[in-house]
Order: structure tokens, then sequence, then C-alpha cells
């Protein structure tokens, strides 16, 4: 009972609570109607975060002040999140209505990010999406309690960091398991027919990155900066700014009680629909807005060809649609303290967390109930 009444209170479901759930395709079929993309909208987001990304750039090396510096280069890194927000919407085709400028500005948005397009859209498209918290390695899959038995204790020191809620392990992990391994270079993962795509998406990024790192280490022959400040401020600061809240935002997407994960159970995820797969972390709008409204994340995975600028309303709706079973948590830290300390390890049999000693922190997921009730009750 009490783990019921920790679990509630990150929880906040919407005030429409319908008798008789919406099917998929009903979903579906209203979240297609927002899938409308403009391309004045998406060109304008898109030149505003690419202009002050590299404004900001330019204040970390011509601006007098070193506070005025380590602002820049904190809005820098913010501004890096931001790119990659839009690159995942033109990647999907949906920020304007043209293939051909939502490719440009994909590649471009990734480019100050050191992402991949191609791994990015293997990954992202084949795996993530049609197998959302599924077996396939995604960001922030969690660890079975005996897959954590069976690592060696240095491993389950990273393991408990990584998922520690602190904001470098965020970082951390991100660089080290996931834009190292799968938004870099090509790797195993990758099937032989992207390869070639891969390898070119790779030089240009690297490119990129050999001009941008000439440019701060050659920068106070010309600005009022040193080495080093040039190099930490310029790159290493907005880089780990990026993938922390990258990171963050990932594990905050895809990790809450009421959310299951699964492990080759190919007869469940048939059962489990996109919309239910995921939490909607609710912000004013205004904030929302200014983060490309990325956590009205359910409404994207129900349709990805809904373009940023209009996921407030869509997600709206699809909690409206779906009532007490939406997954709706408002921000808080309490709130996002106590999902942190309950997501430890997953039970893959019983669809609970455990923490690291094996004991249960959750009910069993309300989603697994549900359709095993359903079950009982054809």
């Amino acid at each position: 009972m009490n783990l019921f009444a920790r679990t509630t209170t990150v929880i906040t479901s919407s005030t429409a609570v319908q008798t008789e759930q919406p099917t998929h395709r009903d979903v579906v079929k209203e979240m297609a109607s927002y899938a409308t993309p403009d391309t004045r909208k998406g060109l304008s987001i898109f030149i505003a975060d690419f202009s002050l990304f590299f404004a900001s750039f330019a204040a970390v090396l011509f601006v007098p002040s070193l506070a005025l510096k380590i602002v820049a280069s904190v809005i820098a890194g913010i501004k890096l999140a931001n790119l990659a927000a839009i690159a995942h919407d033109a990647a999907h085709n949906s920020l304007t209505p043209s293939r051909r400028l939502n490719w440009w500005i994909s590649v471009l948005s990734f480019m100050p990010c050191l992402f991949n397009y191609r791994l990015w859209v293997y990954d992202h498209h084949a795996l993530h999406h049609p197998h959302t918290n599924g077996e396939h390695v995604d960001s922030y899959q969690p660890l079975s309690k005996p897959a954590y038995d069976a690592l060696s204790s240095m491993q389950k020191r990273w393991y408990r960091f990584t998922r520690s809620g602190n904001p470098l392990a965020f970082g951390c992990y991100y660089i080290l398991q996931r834009w190292s391994r799968v938004k870099f270079m090509p790797g195993a993962f990758l099937p032989k027919a992207h390869r070639a795509s891969a390898w070119k998406h790779t030089a240009f990024v690297v490119a990129y990155f050999a001009i941008m790192m000439t440019v701060l280490v050659t920068a106070p022959l010309y600005a009022p900066v040193g080495l080093v400040t040039a190099v930490v401020l310029g790159f290493a600061l907005p880089f780990f700014i990026f993938q922390s809240l990258l990171s963050a935002s990932l594990y905050i997407n895809h990790t809450h009680p009421d959310i299951p994960w699964l492990n080759g159970d190919t007869s469940l995820s048939k059962k489990l629909k996109p919309e239910h797969m995921t939490v909607h972390l609710r912000f004013p709008k205004w904030f929302a807005a200014l983060i490309h409204n990325f956590y009205e994340h359910p409404a994207h995975h129900a349709y990805p060809a809904i373009p940023c600028y209009r996921l407030w309303d869509a997600q709206a709706r699809l909690n409206q649609m779906l009532g007490a079973r939406a997954i709706v948590m408002r921000f808080s830290l309490p709130a996002l303290k106590t999902v942190f300390e309950q997501c430890k390890l997953y039970d893959y049999e019983n669809h609970c967390w455990l923490d690291f000693n094996g004991r249960p922190t959750t009910p069993t997921c309300r989603l697994i109930l549900e359709n095993q009730q359903s079950l009982i009750d054809a």
C-alpha cells in the first residue's frame, strides 16, 4: 500500500476520464489532423536556434568578461539541445513539407551536435520507434536483478552512478554509452546497406569538428581568450551540457512506474500501443515552447509526423482521449526524485521496478495489469 502511495505522488492524470478507451486507430486518426508542417514555422525555428548557437559560440571568444563567456557557453549547450530536437523533427520529415529541406535542416542541425545523421535515423526510426522499450539496446534500458548481479564490482558502480539522477551522470552516460557507440561512427549494429552513407556523414561531422577545433585553438591569436578557456567554454562545456540535457530527457521520457519495459515478449509488445509507452512531463506552455515541446512525447510516439510546434495541442487532445490512462507527470523536483529512487532495476516477469537488493519499489505496471485483465474478460 505504501509503495502504491509513493507511485501516485508522481502521477497526475487528465481530468477527462472516459468509460471507453479509444482504439489505437482512433488515436492515429485524431493525431493525423495535427500533422500539418509549415515551411515558414519550421525554417524560422531552425534559423533562430542555429544562429543563436553560433552567436553564443562567437561570444565565448570575443566578449571580454569571463563571466559572460561562461554564460555564453551555457547558452551554446542549451542551443545544441534545441538543435537536436529540431534535427529530430526534420529527420522524421515533419518540420517542413519539403523532404529535401528537412534533410538539409536535420544534417545541419546535427552537425554542431557531432551526431551522424544516418546513424541517428537508423537507431531512432528502425529500432526505437517500432520497438519502444523493447529488447534492443536503447537509452537507459534497465537491467534485471540477475543481469545486475552478473556485473563486475566496477560495472555495478557505473550502473548505480548512471541511474542516480546526478546531473553529471547523465552526460557521462550518454557520451560513453550512446553517442560514442551509436551516434558518431558506424559499428556492428548498423546493417551493411547503410554503412557507406554513414561513413560519409561521419566524414562530414569530423570535418566540422576539425574546423571548429582549429578556430578554438587559434583563437588567442585574434580574440581576447586563452587557449584553455577557448577549448573548454567553446566546446567541452557546451557539448557536455547538451549531452546531459538530451540524456536526462530520454531517461524521463521512458522511465516511470506506469511504463513497462519488455524483454523479448513479442505477444505483449503487439498489445501495447505507442501512446502508452512514454511519459508526458508537463511544463508551462511558454517553457514547453522554448524547448520545442520535447516532453509532449506520447503524442509524438502516437504519430511521429506531428511537427514540434503542433505537439502542445496534439498532446492536450491525446490526454483528453486517453483520460485516466494518460501517463502525465507535472514537472517538480520531488516527482523526479521519486522516479530516480524507484526505478533502478526492472523485473521483466512481474513488470515492476526493484531496488538494487531486488526488492519491489513499485506495484506491477498498471498497463500490464489492464492487458492481463482484458485477456481474462475476453
